[in-house]
């Protein structure tokens, strides 16, 4: 088994509300975009109230080309990293000899160097601890990290990960891309950071919380390449999703956690906690169909994704986080960590109480 300790959060620039985001959109694709009245309707769609952003809007107003975004990225995204390690160590009361292994995770920017070792010298950490990169994954990422941070604090159960996620999502929006799917980005898309501490049974820190990691599954589905990623652009990313990932979890996702229970002894009905990154409102519908939820079940997703938004891989921390602060659990419950991402890809993590 595996601990996870805490989580950290960062705390990013500017708070946008909703509605100001969306007149931002409108008078910006207004003058361009004839069916502009149609789509902005997805901002109210999206419950969400608020979100974070690195940039204040004027900066979004302007197009950007690829040197200043990776100059961006390297700058803020190390900002984020330290901010959300610095949480977590302090919540935790833990220091910086309580791990030797920082997993990375990212997909909206690109620095070689990576951001880890830019930690190293920023906070001054052990120049031996152990680094793990991870690009690519998207939202699915964070739920990824702790699954590979399980995978080595069980093989080495008196040691320690971080497990950092930050994205930059606004870097990916392009002012003059007038589609339907940078505006649902620009919608339901934010800029966040998050770090969680895992250890082995072993660890100091391990007696300092009850949650258990126990098993994790992944699964990639055929033929759904094109459901969610990246295009490359002159000015950078471009966002690419599906309308069809309501309809992935509808088809998949129960028989995904039904299979995963039943190899680890359990069924759908023992799960009492889920900590489920929001990709969106209708996402968060589709497992609450699928796998029959009570209503109110998944309520700490809902919260952060109406408080920040899809932020990518730091989300489900996020909600993780909001989890372990509430602390309304008990010694034996079960529960699982899920998120979908690029691949298209799913990650389930089973945890228990005690």
């Amino acid at each position: 088994m595996s601990k996870i300790i805490k989580v950290g959060t960062a705390d990013v620039p500017h708070i946008y509300n909703q509605d100001v985001t969306k007149e931002f959109a409108f008078n910006l694709f207004s003058e361009n975009s004839k069916d502009i009245s149609r789509m902005i309707g997805v901002f109210d769609n999206a419950l969400i109230d608020t979100r974070h952003f690195c940039f204040p809007t004027d900066w979004f107003a302007t197009q950007h080309n690829v040197i200043e975004r990776s100059h961006l990225f390297q700058e803020h995204a190390t900002k984020l990293a330290a901010s959300s390690i610095k949480d977590c160590l302090e919540k935790a009361d833990a220091d910086y000899d309580d791990f030797d292994h920082i997993m990375f995770i990212s997909s909206t920017g690109i620095t070689t160097p990576t951001i880890d070792a830019h930690l190293i010298n920023e906070l001054k950490l052990d120049t031996h601890i152990k680094r793990t990169p991870i690009w690519g994954l998207g939202c699915v990422a964070g739920a990824v990290g702790l699954s590979r941070a399980y995978d080595y604090t069980k093989a080495h159960p008196k040691r320690g990960v971080l497990v950092v996620a930050v994205e930059m999502c606004s870097l990916a929006f392009q002012k003059d891309d007038f589609s339907k799917s940078n505006i649902v980005a620009l919608a339901l898309f934010s800029d966040g950071g998050a770090c969680s501490l895992v250890v082995g049974d072993d660890h100091r820190l391990a007696n300092k919380s009850k949650i258990n990691l126990k098993d994790s599954l992944t699964t990639t589905y055929y033929d759904s390449l094109d459901v969610m990623g990246w295009e490359v652009v002159d000015n950078g990313f471009k966002a690419i999703f599906s309308k069809d990932i309501p309809n992935i979890v509808r088809n998949n996702v129960k028989e995904n956690v039904e299979d995963f229970t039943s190899k680890n002894g359990l069924s759908v009905s023992d799960l009492k906690h889920y900590v489920l990154h929001p990709g969106g409102a209708k996402v968060l519908d589709e497992y609450e169909q699928c796998l029959g939820l009570e209503n109110g079940s998944i309520h700490y997703s809902r919260k952060v994704l109406k408080e920040h938004g899809n932020m990518s891989s730091p989300t489900v921390m996020y909600v993780l986080n909001e989890f372990l602060e509430d602390g309304q659990y008990e010694d034996g419950d079960h529960g699982m960590i899920s998120a979908l991402g690029p691949g298209f890809s799913s990650e389930l993590l089973l945890f228990d109480v005690g």
